[in-house]
């Protein structure tokens, strides 16, 4: 496992989908709106402090629950 902070924009998707959209997210590390698929090699500030596996994890299986 990697155990560094990431490092660049991870981004969720927030524009619509289908032919002719283009892409425009949300960085859930730091906050960022409105970048782009370029965007996603640019150093980001990772203000959530997330680790490079903690950042995969979240996008694979999204945000945890909150327990009950």
């Amino acid at each position: 496992m990697i155990n560094r902070p990431a490092k660049y924009h991870a981004i969720e998707r927030t524009s619509p989908k289908g032919q002719g959209q283009k892409y425009v997210g949300t960085c859930w590390q730091c906050g960022k709106t409105n970048l782009t698929l370029s965007d996603a090699t640019e150093v980001c500030e990772n203000i959530a402090g997330l680790t490079e596996d903690e950042s995969l994890i979240f996008a694979v299986d999204g945000p945890e629950e909150p327990s009950a």
